[in-house]
């Protein structure tokens, strides 16, 4: 009997730290942004009418469709996804809901995410690195909010860093598509080419603005990567949009952001949030 009550007194001991309060490398990720928020320069001033006639024609008819004319310019993006909808290991079937916290400092492109969630109810959690002194990156996981599971790094993360922080901040933090960092070329009257080059990388892919629906696309054949049975990594397309933008606190915002794994035959929509909540700063 009492060897019993002790099982289960350390039962419930190890459900209650899995279910109550942060883990220790959660605190320590917020820490951290919250260090480089305080190096980040304040930027100033408003977007004018002049700054959006000079981008190309889609992002021209995206910025006045969202309002973006006298909004306040923001160097900081922090955005909480609540409960995404996200594909953990495609080959297996298996699909998890996350929280995704995001960061993103535009004055010096850099971007970091924490993502919780839990297997089998059991706490996991992710950070999408990257570490500015080696420039080097990819994704750490934890188990049960004390154990490294894996940190598995990534080819040419420093490109595909700035790839999707380009793609993300046109919806979320638009005033970004100012961003010195940013050459353009048209394409056509909904299209063009949008090349970001930092640090000597360079990344690109083509802005796509359906005007009729309210929706913006980004999509890179440079972002995504996929294992081949013979080992070998080949590079697939890989597209972020949003749509449905409401009214937000300084412009539309979108009501959903989904990413897009693009196969030779075929697409898989990896992560789709449709709750987030929006905080820009500096």
């Amino acid at each position: 009997m009492l060897i019993t009550g002790i099982i289960l007194i350390v039962i419930g001991g190890i459900v209650l730290f899995f279910k109550c309060g942060e883990s220790g490398i959660y605190r320590k990720f917020k820490a951290e942004m919250q260090e480089r928020e305080g190096k980040t320069a304040e930027i100033a001033g408003f977007c004018s009418a002049e700054e959006i006639d000079r981008l190309p024609a889609c992002l021209k008819d995206f910025c006045k469709f969202i309002g973006l004319e006298g909004a306040p310019k923001h160097n900081i993006t922090h955005c909480l996804f609540k409960q995404a909808d996200f594909v953990f290991n495609e080959k297996k079937g298996v699909n998890i809901k996350m929280d995704y916290d995001l960061w993103i400092f535009a004055d010096r492109p850099h971007r970091e995410a924490f993502c919780k969630s839990a297997v089998m109810g059991i706490p996991f959690e992710g950070i999408d690195y990257f570490d500015t002194t080696t420039r080097s990156g990819g994704m750490k996981g934890y188990i049960a909010k004390v154990f490294q599971l894996f940190d598995q790094k990534a080819p040419e993360m420093e490109r595909t860093m700035y790839i999707t922080l380009l793609a993300e901040n046109a919806m979320l933090n638009p005033s970004f598509l100012f961003s010195d960092f940013i050459e353009y070329e048209d394409i056509d009257s909904t299209r063009c080419r949008a090349t970001i080059t930092f640090n000597g990388v360079s990344g690109e892919g083509t802005f796509f603005f359906d005007k009729e629906n309210g929706v913006l696309k980004y999509e890179s054949s440079q972002r995504q990567t996929e294992e081949l049975e013979d080992g070998t990594i080949r590079y697939i397309g890989w597209r972020c949009e949003g749509g449905n933008f409401h009214s937000g606190n300084e412009f539309k915002e979108p009501s959903y952001c989904k990413v897009t794994k693009i196969y030779p035959d075929r697409e898989v929509v990896y992560f789709d949030a449709k709750e987030f909540v929006l905080e820009l700063k500096k």
